[in-house]
């Protein structure tokens, strides 16, 4: 694993997401994955979803649960929510595990996202979702897993997941008290 990973949640989360990338994870289709899938989003572009998926198969989802109770979806709402939320750390100081918005076309949106694996000071080394294998294809729709290095002119964003938030209490399930059934005379 990661060289540098402080908290054990942070390891979860990337054994989850370097798994799709051992296993050289590819889209069914023009978008159509297990992430969208579960998300109810397929066909859909699914980097966030590929993050959040990877933070639910950890039991972690709520750290990421900036659009719905399944994470995010969007690149836009996740960094918003989270800058909203303070969870902001400069690009210097990205730890393994945290989660990094990427910028390829200099508009005002990120346009892709994935999971710090490592930092080398110039570079982000990350698991990520729906991005190509090479320099060549899409990075941002490229349709598989891969493990990519990143240059840091390429950030827009890196969030520090809250690691030690609690988990959720789960909801209370309430007796279901079914009325005796007549009997038609």
């Amino acid at each position: 694993m990661a060289t540098g990973v402080r908290h054990p949640n942070a390891v979860k989360v990337l054994s989850v997401a370097k798994k799709f990338v051992d296993e050289k994870y590819v889209e069914e289709g023009d978008n159509l994955t297990i992430m969208g899938k579960w998300y109810g989003l397929n066909g859909q572009p699914w980097c966030a979803m590929f993050v959040s998926y990877c933070f639910d198969q950890s039991g972690l989802v709520n750290l990421v649960a900036a659009q719905s109770k399944k994470g995010f979806a969007s690149c836009d709402a996740g960094l918003k929510y989270f800058a909203k939320n303070n969870q902001l750390v400069p690009v210097g100081q990205a730890q393994p595990g945290d989660i990094v918005f990427f910028q390829f076309d200099k508009d005002a949106e990120p346009d892709h996202v994935g999971i710090v694996y490592s930092n080398d000071g110039k570079n982000l080394i990350c698991f990520e979702g729906n991005t190509s294998g090479d320099t060549k294809g899409s990075q941002s729709n490229g349709g598989g897993a891969y493990k990519k290095k990143r240059s840091y002119s390429l950030v827009m964003g890196v969030v520090r997941p809250n690691w030690d938030a609690p988990a959720p209490k789960p909801a209370t399930v309430k007796a279901v008290v079914k009325a005796p059934v007549k009997k038609a005379k």
